[in-house]
């Protein structure tokens, strides 16, 4: 309601005797704190928004009779005296409902706090101050919809989309219910302030114009198209709450208690837990990182534009759909390895403190015997995930020690440890760790752990395509591919010629091999340092085409003449000098010329990226971008080449490839390798050393890039090496191929802290995993903003933080406070309920899943009360107004599922969870009664389970739910078995708390075995199950499947000690004989949920097949 506030200010700034009739004032007649009667009223309506005294205090009408109107102001009234003027707006009290609500505290009336504490410099809120409920200074990036200039919109429809935060990354600009009409200018994409103009639309020849916010009237509910019955539970993550009393996505709750009971506990849980929202993650990084996109390309992350796609993991495009910006300290993550690092070279990218660096940690195991204090001692060492005190768990070394005298000598304690060390996880640990937390990560952690690069698996056929548009075949491409990575390995850069210092007769073969499938002519000229009785077979040689020049023998050739040329027909593997029969010769220079009819296909090829031969320092750099994702054999050809160019491979004892080395001096071709290798997931590391080139070479014949004084060496390993190797052209080079699975590969790195800067985000959708790859192919995950800061008298709320799919998340992000301060009017208490409601049905509107915690709605009764006595009207049960009811209901009837108004369809709901505090926590309170009998869920808190830390303290014998039956259709779809297993433990529940009161009387031992079996497994239930600890990992949260497996393992010990006892076992003798298995039940809650639906279910059906066996042995 500031939006009401500042509106109203708005309009009485404005107002003057001059430009009003008198008509439209009245005086004060009397006053009674916040309640004063004005006269002369004759006009006005109930609710409207007046102007109270020479102070501008806003008022709402709340009871006329005749000319005198009754007004509850919200605001302080002091120093307002009889014959102050009133002045009328015509308004009723509104909110403004637009960007910028979540992450804010609103008082009662929709003022923001924060803002207000920054005007004033105060924890308390000045009388008459101005502060606008939406920022009118933020700028959003708004996205127009799909509305066009002439379509026809009505009241509800979408015009456009901003980015508000990671949690609500699609805000929807609506139209005001109330509008319509046909549109006559959108605004463009681009950023705009709430209330600047980004809509203009024509009714009857009237032009409305239209900001991305609008105002609704408080106490009147916002229409919908059509009300639905709610059918998906509002899960909170509380066994008790989910199992026992479920409640729907727009269904109505009541928890009362007394004070300390834990209402407040429910209330944080609900809000971290539940699920009301769809949650959405961003990635943020420092302006420049290049991005790579759907396609292959690469695009600097400032410049990415919602909607288009980068690359995912799994090769597959990632939509854009939101631009997060903002500024933090920044971190720079920088590629390391065993051989040295150049930071230069390995494309390092920097992110801001909050980004969530993905890691993966081997596990290592290491036993070792010590002796301590005269005893013997195993100790095993391992990596585990752990708590932290960041929120969220992280990889720790733990040791374990066996004294061997405790377990029974040292061949029973090295059992033992093998039993131990069998138990840990040998795969990898999955995990990740927030940058500014990195440096607190143990030594060894940080030395074991390694970020991913994963490969580039889409494959676009770019090259093929292209060679195909010069009337090509598709299947050139690869050899294309080796032509242009020897080219570039080369080191000549010269256009379509190729420079072969080996001397080896295989590089010329492949090279005109190629040059005739491309019907290129391929013309040679040699460099070399020999005698002058050599210039006539080098005249030869230099004026060589593709078909070759003659080279027979001529009349009576001598011996050595037809020894040469019988070695030419018979090797393959001559040098160059041999061959040719020229001594010392340094270099063979090829050069690629047009052939027949198509023209020079490879310097078209060249040509086409883009490439600027003069440039070097970027030449294949952006080679490997154009390759990076294409098909796979020619990205393996490009290595190939490349390695034949300038490098050797290293080979195994069964020819497949362990190693390959390149040595060259040019930076732009070892980023070019870095990339193209990382596509095809191969290992490479790249270490740089400064050289002076001080060679006896002619570089002015080579045309070598001999620019840098450093020369750097890149080794690459792995299995996907070996593919490509098999394409080389040298003999030494080539190797056989091996079958392999393409897969991420790991980089070690180190981090160093910058200093604050601007970060630039994209989010991509929930429906993914919400990861994609750098340029430089670095997998990476998302990264969080900075929450708001929060006005003082409310820090302890915004300081909680929710884990969702294993990431932190503030839990303001999608959460909006309407509080109360202490000196706020009790009007102000009187009308923050209203504005609660109001704000949850605009986000309902947008399609989402709102939950509205009143905490407590006592309070808003007793202000109810206190108003209704200033009133005078007559009083009903402990003072309350008799229409405390009524009331009560207006307000729960507007939660809901629904369909909202508008196109294009959108389902939403409204959950309204409420906490009552009845005075002595006696729970025939008349607010108690009067919510009890409207709301279909009752968590009745118990305050001797909350003094025993019992959390939840719900009472089961009390609480109750009317939805089970709604429920039954969304439990037959997904937990068939759920209902029942509910009722069963219901009844165990209810059985237990009757025979407590049996013994005791009579004592436990005049039970039953049956009767005793139930009071067990009841106590195991509260311990286990009802119980939560909201500390832990394991057990702040319980996922539905995981509630679901519990009550499957808990009912089957029940049942399966029943049925032994039933066959004649005694209970006392069983009990003991499967006492593991009853530990392993109540164990099971110490499953961790973040392993996994599916591998969790096996945990658990190995559990219910132990309980079965444990039992059909015992009993046996």
């Amino acid at each position: 309601m500031a939006g009401a506030l500042e509106n109203a200010r708005k309009e009485i700034k404005r107002i003057s005797l001059e430009d009003h009739d008198e008509s439209e004032y009245g005086s004060i007649y009397s006053v009674s704190g916040p309640v004063i009667v004005a006269e002369n009223m004759i006009g006005c309506a109930m609710y409207e928004l007046v102007k109270v005294g020479h102070d501008n205090l806003v008022g709402e009408v709340i009871r006329i009779d005749g000319d005198k109107a009754t007004i509850q102001v919200y605001e302080e009234t002091a120093g307002a005296t009889v014959g102050d003027p009133v002045l009328r707006t015509g308004k009723p009290l509104s909110v403004e409902l637009g960007p910028g609500l979540m992450e804010t505290i609103y008082d009662g009336i929709q003022r923001p706090l924060k803002t207000i504490k920054d005007i004033s410099q105060s924890i308390y809120i000045p009388r008459g101050i101005d502060a606008p409920a939406l920022s009118r200074d933020i700028k959003w990036n708004f996205t127009p919809g799909k509305y066009v200039v002439g379509d026809h919109i009505s009241g509800g429809d979408i015009f456009g989309s901003i980015f508000e935060n990671s949690l609500l990354d699609n805000h929807k600009i609506l139209l005001p219910p109330r509008a319509r009409g046909t549109i006559t200018w959108i605004a463009p994409a681009g950023e705009y302030t709430v209330d600047e103009k980004v809509l203009e639309v024509e009714f009857d020849g009237v032009k409305s114009d239209y900001s991305m916010y609008h105002t609704w009237p408080v106490r009147v509910p916002r229409p919908v198209a059509e009300k639905l019955s709610a059918d998906y539970p509002l899960l909170t993550g509380q066994r008790v709450l989910d199992a026992l009393f479920p409640c729907v996505q727009g269904g109505t709750t009541c928890i009362p208690g007394a004070f300390g009971c834990g209402k407040t506990v429910i209330s944080q849980s609900l809000s971290k837990y539940s699920n009301s929202d769809a949650i959405i993650y961003v990635g943020c990084f420092a302006k420049g990182t290049q991005v790579m996109m759907a396609d292959g390309s690469d695009k600097s992350i400032e410049d990415i534009q919602l909607g288009e796609n980068v690359m995912g993991k799994d090769g597959t495009p990632r939509t854009v759909i939101s631009l997060p910006r903002g500024k933090e300290t920044m971190y720079e993550v920088c590629h390391s390895s065993t051989k040295g690092t150049t930071k230069d070279t390995l494309m390092n990218y920097v992110c801001s403190g909050n980004h969530k660096i993905v890691m993966q940690t081997p596990q290592q195991i290491g036993i070792t015997e010590h002796g301590i204090d005269g005893k013997t001692y195993t100790s095993v060492s391992y990596f585990a995930l752990r708590d932290s005190q960041h929120g969220y768990p992280i990889v720790k070394k733990l040791t374990k020690s066996f004294e061997h005298q405790q377990h029974g000598g040292k061949e029973q304690t090295l059992i033992t440890v093998n039993n131990f060390v069998s138990s840990l996880k040998s795969e990898p640990i999955n995990w990740d760790v927030e940058a500014k937390h990195y440096e607190s990560l143990g030594h060894y952690v940080k030395k074991c752990s390694y970020q991913l690069i994963n490969p580039v698996f889409h494959q676009s056929g770019k090259l093929a395509q292209e060679i195909a548009s010069l009337n090509y075949s598709k299947d050139k491409a690869p050899l294309l591919a080796w032509l242009i990575g020897f080219w570039v390995g080369n080191g000549a850069m010269r256009h379509s010629q190729f420079v072969v210092e080996s001397q080896d007769i295989e590089l010329v073969n492949r090279i005109q091999d190629i040059a005739g499938l491309l019907n290129l002519s391929a013309t040679t000229a040699c460099y070399y340092s020999g005698s002058k009785d050599d210039e006539a077979k080098l005249a030869k040689l230099n004026s060589s085409s593709a078909e070759g020049f003659e080279d027979d023998l001529e009349g009576n050739p001598s011996v050595k003449e037809l020894a040469d040329m019988d070695r030419l027909s018979e090797s393959k593997t001559a040098t160059l000098p041999t061959a040719f029969g020229v001594e010392n010769i340094d270099e063979l220079i090829i050069s690629l010329g047009e052939g027949r009819g198509n023209g020079n296909v490879f310097a078209q090829v060249i040509g086409s990226f883009g490439i600027d031969l003069a440039d070097k320092d970027t030449l294949v750099t952006k080679i490997a971008h154009e390759l990076a994702g294409d098909a796979f054999e020619v990205r393996e050809q490009f290595v190939a080449g490349l390695v034949d160019a300038a490098g050797y491979v290293r080979k195994d004892v069964y020819d497949h490839a362990s190693e390959a080395t390149i040595s060259t001096e040019s930076k732009s071709t070892v980023l070019g390798l870095v990339k193209i290798a990382r596509s095809l997931g191969i290992k490479i590391t790249v270490t740089s050393d400064d050289s002076d080139d001080s060679d006896e070479h002619d570089h002015a014949h080579c045309g070598h890039d001999h620019g840098s004084s450093s020369s750097y060496t890149a080794v690459m390993t792995g299995d996907a090496l070996t593919n490509s190797m098999r394409f080389c052209a040298i003999g030494r080079n080539r190797v056989a191929a091996k079958e392999f699975m393409r897969q991420a590969v790991p980089f070690y790195f180190s981090l160093e802290k910058k200093s604050e800067d601007d970060y630039y985000g994209i989010t991509v959708p929930d429906n993914t995993d919400k990861q994609y790859l750098l340029s430089s192919m670095a997998l990476v995950h998302n990264c969080g903003e900075r929450g708001n800061e929060m006005a003082e008298v409310l820090m302890e709320f915004p300081e909680l933080f929710t884990e969702i799919n294993g990431r932190k998340e503030p839990i303001m992000k999608r959460t909006t406070l309407v509080a109360n301060t202490s000196n706020m009017p009790v009007a102000a208490r009187e009308a923050s309920i209203y504005t609660g409601i109001t704000l949850a049905e605009y986000f309902r509107d947008q399609g989402k899943n709102v939950s509205m915690i009143a905490d407590s709605s006592s309070r808003w009764a007793e202000a109810l009360r206190e108003i209704s006595g200033r009133l005078g009207e007559m009083p009903a049960d402990q003072g309350f107004p008799a229409y405390l009811g009524a009331k009560l209901a207006s307000f729960y009837e507007r939660a809901g599922k629904a369909v909202a108004l508008g196109s294009p369809d959108r389902i939403g709901s409204v959950s309204i969870v409420a906490a009552v505090s009845p005075a002595g926590g006696d729970f025939s309170d008349p607010v108690t009664t009067a919510t009890l009998g409207i709301t279909q869920v009752f968590w009745g808190l118990d305050k001797k389970l909350a003094q025993r830390k019992h959390f939840p303290s719900i009472n089961t014998s009390v609480s109750y739910s009317k939805y089970t039956n709604v429920l039954d259709k969304f439990y037959d779809q997904n937990y068939p078995e759920f209902p029942t297993l509910r009722n069963r433990m219901k009844e165990i529940l209810s059985n237990a708390e009757e025979l407590e009161q049996v013994v005791q009387l009579v004592g436990k031992s005049a039970l039953s075995d049956s009767d005793k079996i139930t009071l067990d497994v009841a106590s195991l239930i509260k311990e286990d199950f009802l119980q939560q600890n909201g500390y832990s990992t394991y057990d702040a949260f319980c996922p539905i499947w995981k509630t679901f497996d519990m009550m499957k393992a808990f009912i089957a010990y029940h049942d399966e000690a029943q049925k032994s006892v039933a066959n004649g076992a005694n209970w006392s003798k069983l009990a003991e004989a499967t006492s593991d298995v009853k530990h392993q039940v109540s164990s099971s809650k110490f499953f961790e949920p973040s392993r996994g639906e599916e591998e969790i279910n096996g945990e658990f059906d190995k559990l219910l097949s132990n309980i079965q066996e444990r039992f059909t042995e015992s009993t046996d």
